[in-house]
């Protein structure tokens, strides 16, 4: 029996195997990307592709692959932000002269999330109702 929170040594295979499915998907993103010059980072329309096949038949053969990985990888998720947050601080002086328009965008990024939240519990209860 394996320990709380490491896999067993049969459930490595199925990690691997889902890592790298969500590493396909995020390689494919990055190719359209590349083909298109869209302005969206390839690794986010990759996810995005990964999030549209969630949504049809597939799902629970998908979900059964990619899910041991993906819980992984959201509990190293605070690490993976240790860099990222690293960034801002160290590029703190630039950010301040546009800190007028980092703030509205905050507050605005926040209202249209709660706005939405709201939104859809307010649905979701009525239909539970």
């Amino acid at each position: 029996m394996a320990k709380e929170g490491k896999p067993a040594l049969g459930q490595v295979p199925r990690w691997l195997f889902g890592l790298g499915v969500i590493v396909a998907f995020a390689a494919l993103g990055t190719l359209v990307q590349a083909l298109t010059a869209l302005p969206i980072p390839g690794s986010t329309l990759g996810m995005i592709a990964l999030l549209v096949l969630l949504a049809t038949p597939l799902r629970g053969w998908l979900t059964r692959v990619v899910a041991p990985a993906a819980d992984s990888l959201i509990a190293v998720l605070p690490l993976l932000l240790v860099p990222l947050s690293v960034g801002v601080i160290g590029s703190f002086g630039e950010l301040a002269e546009q800190a007028r328009a980092i703030v509205a965008a905050l507050v605005a990024g926040w209202l249209a999330t709660f706005l939405t939240a709201a939104l859809v519990a307010d649905r979701l209860m009525r239909r539970r109702s």
